[in-house]
């Protein structure tokens, strides 16, 4: 996918992001996406997510060191080094971000994109994280690919971050709360009173869709209000999303396909990466949707 079919041309715009996409690095290089990375420490030592840490190796220490770990996002010279040849290509670029309202990944964005003042280079909050900023990618990378001006492309996700959705459950609160994306009050009374929370994802906020008492009522609640999204027009684009937990996640990928009605839909699944497994510990499955146009 890296030339224009049928014109054996590079796409005129180039669609960078960063690591929170939890895109697969073999298929980001296949689509020509360039994925800036977050970092993730564990005491002293820093990695580069996806890069200097596995997948395998993460879930590992996560699991077994006393220490654990913190995020942090990039350093504006990083978007620098994933602008520079495109901008001294001539290309345009589009940044899709994680939402800034879970991190300054877009400040060190835009930053870098004052190095380059003759260069078009369009920083776009996603409003989004994870599956939802993979899908958006994706997609964007799609319309480049198909010849699109950065004008199109901007246009056709701003559509697709409008209707968005996310919806996320997470068996154990205790990440969060360290990492200050649950508080401490939540997790007690929900503990307390054996409550299992459902996330819901849109538009740079995350907000409590509803409130379950097993993981399990929990994963039927976040499939229904999925497939509900889904089955608004037909071509939804959708993405389901685990924390080391694949056989949860295969059994909401089955769940999906009997609740989505609407054909044809894109459907795909990946594994959370070092930063959101950070935040959101082992065994979390979340499903993002775009409704189809």
């Amino acid at each position: 996918m890296s030339m224009n079919e049928g014109t054996g041309t590079r796409p005129r715009v180039a669609i960078v992001t960063d690591s929170t996409a939890d895109l697969e690095p073999a298929d980001a290089q296949e689509r020509g996406i360039s994925v800036v990375p977050l970092f993730v420490n564990f005491g002293d030592a820093r990695y580069r997510d996806r890069i200097d840490l596995s997948l395998e190796e993460f879930y590992r220490k996560l699991a077994t060191l006393k220490v654990l770990p913190t995020t942090a996002q990039p350093t504006p010279a990083m978007f620098e080094d994933a602008f520079r040849p495109h901008a001294e290509a001539g290309r345009a670029i589009v940044c899709l971000t994680i939402m800034g309202s879970l991190s300054g990944t877009i400040n060190a964005a835009n930053t870098a994109a004052q190095a380059f003042p003759r260069a078009e280079i369009h920083v776009v909050d996603s409003g989004s994280t994870a599956g939802g900023l993979a899908l958006l990618a994706q997609h964007a990378s799609e319309l480049a690919h198909d010849g699109g001006e950065a004008q199109a492309v901007l246009a056709a996700l701003q559509r697709d971050i409008a209707v968005l959705r996310g919806f996320a459950t997470i068996p154990d609160l205790s990440h969060a709360v360290r990492t200050g994306r649950v508080s401490r009050a939540q997790a007690f009374v929900g503990s307390l009173v054996k409550i299992v929370p459902v996330l819901r994802i849109e538009r740079g906020k995350v907000e409590e869709h509803a409130r379950v008492r097993t993981f399990a009522k929990a994963i039927d609640t976040m499939v229904d209000a999925a497939a509900a999204e889904a089955n608004k027009a037909d071509g939804a684009r959708v993405c389901v999303i685990h924390s080391h937990a694949a056989d949860e996640a295969a059994r909401v990928v089955a769940k999906l396909r009997e609740k989505i009605t609407t054909k044809p839909f894109a459907f795909e699944q990946l594994e959370a990466g070092p930063v959101l497994g950070t935040h959101a510990g082992q065994g979390a499955v979340g499903v993002f949707v775009i409704p189809g146009p």
